[in-house]
């Protein structure tokens, strides 16, 4: 009798593929271990030992803030994230010389579900907040927006000391968690849990930011290399696990759950001021400040105004969002797309390497909004999409027509960042090396 014989995934296969949730998972159990050893140590050496850490913690974080300030072309992400750094430095610093003159290290005291202690740990939370929505989305982040974003740091607590003031009582502390669940529905007692929940919106918000990132990516620029999702990645868990932390310092009534808290921190900065210093911005300079304005589509806004008029003279009822109110654009799109083609073909500016969306203004009276809808809607691609395809056919044109150059040579020639890269797309488009389909195409 014959056997069907089925691959079998190895070992070292299956690790690849999940090596990634491997290591969160590793570090989850590490930090949960780490949280109830820590908290089984004596007093003392718990000073001791977190005298050395926030030590550590200050100097890493302002001299690392430093060194990032000195780098140029770093975007406002990077002056985010030194900005993190930073005030996490300043406050352990001001956490070791109370240390050193009152002998209790640390800003506020480590009590169960404290005020100030949730206050400080939301507005860090916030601070946490802002680099990867700059990250994800470059440019969106305005001031009114970060001002929104913060408002339920300030207006919870402010409910909770006016309510205190209105009835007129000193304002109640729980002591634990028996406490917590026979005074639940005290406002002394949810007001608290709800300051407890912006963490947790901040990790909704980074979570929904980054299913957005690759697709607004392939948008507005040409090459993915320089991406760095996989970080954003990190930092998204880092942040998890930060939040997970303050959980148990807030919830377990043990002052020596600070310190595995402070770890946590001491190692996330350090990684992180490796991958941001290290991390260069695919962005020039002012590339999201320019074409934001959407009164610079002047040819836009004539044809809207025109089709507007047209409508009004037929007498036809509009709704926003209706087929009738998309004419606008519509109107002139075989236009800018045989306009585009012609660019490509002639000029071919996709071979540039730093190749951008905004470059497709040259050309056409559009800003980033229309360009996208130009491509999104004219092609159903995204415009890095759209680009590739063009960078894989100058690429098949030299393979059979340049049989003296090599693959670096053909991967430069046709617009690619590297040969690794040009590989890689090249197999994704065809299923087959670049030298394959060069012997395949010969024979035929």
């Amino acid at each position: 009798m014959q056997h069907t014989s089925f691959p079998i995934k190895t070992w070292t296969a299956f690790v690849s593929d999940y090596q990634r949730i491997i290591i969160y998972s590793l570090i989850l159990i590490l930090v949960v271990t780490g949280h109830y050893f820590l908290m089984q140590i004596p007093v003392e050496l718990f000073r001791e030992i977190r005298k050395v850490i926030i030590a550590m913690l200050s100097i890493l974080c302002l001299g690392g803030s430093f060194i990032l300030i000195t780098r140029k072309n770093g975007g406002r992400a990077r002056t985010l994230f030194t900005f993190a750094m930073f005030l996490c430095g300043l406050t352990n610093l001001l956490s070791v010389i109370r240390g050193f003159t009152s002998g209790y290290a640390g800003m506020v005291e480590y009590k169960f579900l404290s005020m100030p202690m949730l206050v400080y740990g939301s507005v860090y939370a916030y601070i946490f907040l802002l680099y990867p929505i700059e990250a994800f989305r470059p440019g969106w982040l305005t001031l009114r927006r970060a001002i929104f974003l913060f408002l339920p740091t300030i207006v919870i607590p402010c409910i909770y000391l006016l309510m205190v003031k209105i009835q007129n009582v000193p304002m109640p502390v729980v002591e634990g968690l028996t406490a917590l669940s026979r005074e639940f529905w005290n406002f002394s007692v949810w007001i608290p849990l709800l300051i407890l929940t912006y963490p947790v919106f901040g990790l909704v918000v980074m979570l929904r930011s980054r299913n957005n990132y690759k697709k607004w990516c392939e948008d507005n620029y040409a090459s993915m290399e320089d991406i760095d999702i996989k970080w954003l990645e990190d930092y998204i868990f880092s942040n998890f696990i930060i939040t997970f932390s303050c959980l148990v310092v807030v919830l377990s009534d043990n002052v020596r759950s600070v310190l595995m808290h402070n770890i946590i921190f001491l190692v996330f900065f350090l990684y992180g001021f490796y991958r941001v210093l290290f991390q260069e911005n695919p962005y020039p300079k002012g590339y999201f400040r320019a074409g934001m304005d959407e009164t610079e589509a002047r040819e836009i806004a004539e044809i809207e105004e025109e089709c507007w008029e047209k409508v009004a003279k037929a007498g036809i009822s509009v709704v926003e969002n209706s087929p009738n109110a998309k004419c606008m654009f519509t109107e002139k799109l075989p236009e800018y797309m045989n306009k585009l083609e012609q660019w490509m073909q002639t000029e071919k500016p996709y071979i540039r390497k730093d190749f951008k969306l905004l470059d497709a203004m040259e050309i056409l009276p559009l800003n980033r909004s229309y360009l996208s809808r130009l491509f999104n809607e004219g092609y159903s691609e995204s415009f890095y999409q759209f680009v590739m395809r063009y960078r894989i056919a100058e690429s098949k044109h030299l393979l059979l027509t340049r049989y003296d150059l090599n693959i670096s040579s053909i991967a430069n020639l046709s617009g690619f960042s590297s040969p690794s890269v040009f590989c890689r797309a090249f197999v994704q488009a065809t299923n087959y090396s670049p030298m394959q389909w060069r012997e395949r195409e010969m024979v035929r």
